[in-house]
This record gives C-alpha cells, structure tokens and sequence, in this order.
C-alpha cells in the first residue's frame, strides 16, 4: 500500500512539475522528493509525518507558484528583451543605413576635395608663375627706381643750378630795371626831341611839296626816255611819244602819268596802248589805284592794253602784286620786270 502511494505521488508529483520545468529537472525534483517523502514516512509513517509532508508539499506548491510568475515574469522580460533587441536591430540596420549613405556622402565629399585640391594645385601653379613673374617685373621696377633715384639726384643737381641762376637771374633783373628806369628817362628825352623833329619835319614837308612837283615833272620826263628805250630793245617796239594826259573813261576825267601808242614789227596790224603809272617809291597802295586805272582803259580803248610801271625804287611784295595783276615793271636805270 506504501509503495503504491508512492508510486502515485511519484508520478503526481513528476507531472505537476514537468507543467514547469524542463524533463530532466523534473526527473531530478521527482527522485528528491520521492526521497524526502521515504525518509519521512518510512515504514510506519505518522500522521504528524504527513501533515509536515503535506506542509512542505503546500509551500513547495507556493514556492512553484512564484517560481510560475518568477518564470512569467522572465518570460515577460524576455519578450521586452526580444523587443528590445529587434528595437536595437532596427537601430542598428538604420545606423548602418545612415553609416552608409554618411560613407557614400563622405566619399562624394571627399572626391570634391580631390578634385578641388587638383583645382588648388593648379591654381597653386599658376600662382606661383605669377609670383616669379612679380618678383621678375619686381627687379625691373627696382632697376628703374634706381634709374629714377638717379635722375631725381641730377634733377635736384639741375634744380639747385637753376636755384643759383634765378638768383643771378634776379640780380640781373635789378640791374637791367635800373637799366630800363634809366631808358625810360632817355625816352622821355627822345619823346621831347622827336615833338621838335616833327614840328620841323611838318615844315620841310610843306616846302617838299613844292619841290615833289617840280621832281614829278621830271621823274615823268625820265620815264618817257628810259620806257622809249627798254621797249624798243627788250621788245623790239617802235615806241610813239609818251606823255601826262588826261582820259574822260566811263563818264569821268583820269590823269595818266604815262600814256602813247607803240607797234610790233611782228604784229603790224595790232594797236598796241602804253598805259603807265611814273613814282619815285611806288607802293601796294599806288599799284592797286593804278590796277583801276587799266580796267578802265580795256574798257574804253580799241586795241591791247600794255600797262607799265615806272619807278627808282620798289618793296619786294610791290613787284609781286606787279606780277600777279600781268603789269610790267620798269627800273630808272633800264631793267625791265
């Protein structure tokens, strides 16, 4: 009868704990139990033997209650620990989804470095040829300031010559200032004596006046000779005489100092007229009245017109406009322009 008791508590016992713990450790709980149950009861078990037994059993059964939500309890923390670590492998997936697009950034970042650092190193290059080129252009700069220094320090030579030559230029100008006070003095003198030349010069003149008749006369007088001559030699002309006469041309009186007809052997059948103008200085003034007095000759007389200039003496820029007009020039002693 014990060892059926036994036997079902044995087995009551292994079932109860196989529901908690793995097969093995039920085995090992059942045979411990067993053998603390023998030990108990023995032979002659008490009734006192089996209400401790039972007491044991009771708080073996709270021991396993707890051991029960103990192991709910770990079963609980394991599912947040299973949480936890699928939470974790999620972190860590995009962790190294971020570890991976932060390599492939970085590795985009870095092959912009290169190739700006290629760009740099170019730029480097480039600078470095315009340094030497600077330091080259700065050696020329230099040489010139050196020129320049050099031509400062004769300038400043020349200025500090220039310097002494404006003093000795101001002690001239002094002097040359009582120089001039003095002229001024003189020319007021000359200023009093040329009142009293003019005065005798108004004098003279009215008495060469008087005389400049009587020479115009004269003058004249020469010019016929000496126009008789030159046109007969230089020409090859038979010269008529030659005389002071009075013309009515267009409607008025005009005096002709010297005014004749002369033939050409070569042209018998042309009328040739001698119109001329007689004075001692003959002017641009003279010249162009006497320019007049031919036009209005062409116009009143049949035949070609030859004008003639009489004269001792004649400024250069008088025998141009001679020339230009197509008048010709005779000289006191027989040259003809």
């Amino acid at each position: 009868m014990n060892d059926l008791l036994r036997r079902i508590d044995r087995t009551l016992i292994f079932e109860r704990l196989l529901s908690t713990f793995p097969e093995p450790q039920a085995e090992v709980l059942t045979e411990t139990i067993s053998l603390a149950v023998g030990q108990v009861w023995g032979d002659v078990a008490t009734k006192t033997d089996v209400d401790e037994l039972k007491e044991a059993l009771r708080r073996l059964a709270e021991a396993q209650a707890r051991t029960e939500r103990r192991v709910e309890e770990l079963a609980e923390a394991q599912r947040r620990t299973d949480e936890s670590v699928r939470a974790l492998a999620e972190a860590q997936r995009r962790t190294e989804e971020e570890f991976r697009q932060y390599r492939e950034a970085s590795e985009a970042r870095f092959a912009r470095i290169e190739a700006a650092l290629d760009r740099l190193a170019e730029a480097q290059a480039r600078t470095d040829e315009s340094v030497r080129a600077l330091a080259e252009a700065q050696a020329r700069i230099e040489e010139r300031v050196g020129r320049l220094e050099a031509a400062v320090e004769a300038l400043a030579e020349a200025q500090r010559r220039t310097d002494e030559s404006v003093r000795a230029l101001a002690e001239a100008q002094a002097r040359t200032e009582e120089r001039v006070t003095r002229l001024e003095e003189a020319v007021a003198r000359l200023a009093e004596a040329q009142a009293r030349t003019e005065r005798k010069v108004d004098q003279l003149a009215r008495q060469v006046g008087g005389l400049s008749e009587t020479i115009g006369g004269d003058l004249e007088d020469i010019a016929y000779i000496v126009i008789h001559k030159v046109l007969g030699r230089e020409l090859g002309w038979k010269v008529g005489e030659l005389k002071r006469v009075w013309q009515k041309w267009d409607g008025q009186q005009r005096e002709v100092n010297i005014f004749g007809e002369a033939h050409d052997p070569q042209r018998p059948a042309q009328r040739i007229w001698i119109v001329g103008e007689a004075k001692h200085n003959l002017t641009l003034r003279e010249v162009e009245k006497f320019a007049r007095t031919v036009e209005m000759a062409r116009r009143n007389l049949e035949g070609e017109i030859f004008p003639v200039c009489f004269c001792y003496r004649a400024r250069p820029e008088v025998q141009e406009r001679i020339r230009e007009l197509g008048f010709r020039l005779v000289f006191s002693y027989g040259e003809l322009v």
